[in-house]
């Protein structure tokens, strides 16, 4: 989980705090959503490309149920259809494909023959935490949306 720490928004949510509910959350959705479209895009500019299919499936989502009601969330996360961009992201080990045993034994076989150490270890191609070093910028981008509809005074009660 990425901390980040940022300065300066105080005058900013003050003027955020004077403004009716719904109007806050509709503000700080685009906002949000601007700068989770940051991450999202320097993830796909930094992902490795064959088919194309990894970098199409980086998506934007909102994030429901985050602990707080009335809480705005946006994640940025993979489809399920490239289900191997976690291999990616954090490494893998590569064996060969083993003989075909009965049942269950396979993959206890599988198993054991990893933890014995057999197999390649494929190093990690980091997309996605790299993309999240971006996160202030996507805050600075927030910062800016929510100024500029106070300034422009579309939040005015």
């Amino acid at each position: 989980m990425a901390t980040v720490e940022v300065h300066g928004l105080d005058l900013v949510m003050r003027h955020l705090d004077a403004v009716p509910r719904k109007l806050q959350r509709k503000i700080l959705r685009r906002g949000l959503r601007k700068g989770a479209a940051l991450v999202r895009d320097e993830a796909r500019r930094r992902v490795r490309r064959r088919s194309g299919v990894l970098a199409k499936s980086i998506t934007v989502a909102s994030s429901r149920g985050s602990g707080q009601r009335g809480a705005v969330a946006y994640k940025v996360g993979l489809r399920s259809r490239a289900w191997y961009g976690r291999y990616l992201e954090y490494g893998h080990i590569k064996r060969g494909r083993g003989q075909k045993i009965a049942g269950g034994e396979r993959r206890r076989a599988a198993t054991r023959e990893i933890l014995k150490g057999a197999g390649q270890f494929v190093p990690p191609y980091p997309f996605m935490r790299p993309a999240a070093d971006k996160l202030p910028r996507a805050l600075d981008a927030v910062a800016d949306e929510v100024r500029g509809a106070l300034i422009s005074g579309e939040l005015s009660s």
